[in-house]
């Protein structure tokens, strides 16, 4: 069994380095060539890794119990998210360009993570998977809206420059970027802030003001998404500021996930 789970991670990990290579083909030189095979490859490469949690679950895991799981579900559910939001909004499938190298980030994460600290089994039964499962969800979100914030980024960098072909043709138009992260913002900010109030208070609690990198991390996300949030509803806040500050918050998203990992392999 354990020569399935193996052989089966290795080939989720090269399927995805695949179909980010293909997106990448796709972003620059346009879909028409080799481009077109990336959007199949990916499903191929879901495929794969829904099959090896089945396999792994089934050897020895109990699901999203610890971080090296929670990294490979967070890694399925943007592929997932992605593959989905893709049927429904036309003109975004090149967002995998950004979207699928974040997913095999979180998969090799997965692969250095260990486990979470002890808790209480109280704990463990009642609270821990609606805290595990509501971050994992705001993740998911963060990084779709990080996607396409850094798809802006890039577009608006070179609409200024006046370099109007080639990956800038490729791109979706501004609106549909900047909507389209509006949206998951909008769906990941409610998770993140359950999944804060969760962990400061019980799962992971903060004791005489005693705060840890990962709870810094955590809160400069929320304080940077609610921001966002607060600033385009309150001040008609829209374009580049609203990616940079999108794309900043991922960053601090993703530094909580780097500290756990950190954490459980005696990095620090």
């Amino acid at each position: 069994m354990a020569t399935w789970v193996g052989g089966l991670f290795l080939g989720t990990a090269i399927a995805y380095t695949l179909a980010a290579a293909l997106y990448l083909v796709s972003l620059v030189r346009g879909a028409e060539g080799k481009g077109r095979f990336a959007a199949p490859v990916l499903m191929a490469a879901a495929t794969l890794h829904i099959a090896y949690l089945a396999v792994d679950t089934l050897a020895h895991t109990t699901p999203m119990q610890g971080i090296a799981q929670t990294l490979t579900f967070l890694s399925l559910g943007i592929v997932l998210a992605f593959l989905l939001a893709r049927l429904r909004g036309k003109g975004i499938d090149i967002l995998g360009a950004f979207l699928t190298p974040v997913a095999l980030l979180f998969l090799m994460g997965a692969g250095v993570g260990r486990s979470v600290d002890a808790v209480s089994p109280d704990v463990r039964s009642a609270l821990l998977p609606v805290h595990i499962g509501v971050n994992a969800l705001g993740i998911i979100a963060f990084a779709l809206a990080f996607g396409a914030a850094t798809a802006y980024v890039i577009q608006e960098r070179m609409l200024r420059r006046k370099k109007l072909g080639g990956i800038f043709q490729r791109l979706p138009p501004l609106d549909v970027l900047d909507n389209f992260g509006l949206r998951a913002v909008s769906l990941g900010f409610p998770l993140l802030t359950v999944g804060i109030v969760s962990g400061v208070f019980w799962v992971d609690p903060v004791e005489s003001f005693d705060i840890s990198p990962m709870h810094g991390f955590a809160l400069a996300a929320w304080v940077l998404f609610a921001g966002v949030l607060l600033l385009r509803m309150a001040a008609g806040w829209r374009g580049r500021r609203a990616a940079i500050g999108t794309i900043m918050g991922f960053l601090c998203a993703l530094g909580v996930l780097v500290g756990y990992v950190m954490r459980d392999t005696g990095v620090s």
